[in-house]
């Protein structure tokens, strides 16, 4: 039996205008209505509010982040220098992921994902921008979340032996930072 490829055009749900899209990019914002847009594999392009923070530098382009709050629950195994008390005290509270939606290297989506972790940048809305391409889906948010979260564990002064991740993540909204 043969697949049936279909084929749908990109073009702006408000205004119809095309959309520039590359290979790998899956959100974009209309240049001529400013509406925002993400592919979603079975519906096409839907309609996504897409917000920028404040303190973009001018005719640079910004950094798409996924930002989803999230409650986690870790259960650890040490070798040694348990901080168990630590880990718990950390995510007793809830936590505000920011996950890059632009391609890089693993490396850096932790990196960059725990320090934003640690010290949460504020989210003061600001002017439009240009910004790098959106090339992360939504679902895929969860787990790069929990690379973030066993990142920020190793970096703990124990030796870990294993962690275990329990993370119940709100529904991510595309940012564009500094």
């Amino acid at each position: 039996m043969a697949q049936v490829i279909r084929l749908a055009p990109l073009v702006c749900p408000r205004c119809a205008s095309p959309v520039p899209a590359e290979v790998d990019e899956i959100a974009w914002r209309c240049e001529q209505c400013g509406q925002g847009m993400l592919l979603d594999a079975e519906h096409g392009l839907a309609p996504i509010e897409i917000h920028f923070a404040g303190g973009i530098t001018p005719n640079a382009p910004g950094k798409p982040f996924w930002v989803a709050e999230g409650r986690v629950a870790v259960q650890r195994e040490t070798y040694s220098g348990n901080q168990a008390k630590e880990a718990q005290a950390f995510w007793s509270q809830p936590r505000r992921f920011f996950v890059p939606a632009f391609a890089c290297p693993l490396e850096m989506l932790i990196n960059q994902g725990v320090q934003f972790l640690r010290q949460p940048p504020a989210l003061t809305p600001g002017a439009s921008a240009a910004f790098l391409p959106v090339t992360l889906a939504p679902e895929n948010v969860n787990d790069m979340a929990e690379f973030i979260i066993i990142g920020t564990e190793a970096d703990r002064k124990d030796q870990l032996k294993s962690v275990s991740v329990n993370l119940a993540l709100e529904t991510p909204e595309l940012w564009i930072m500094p």
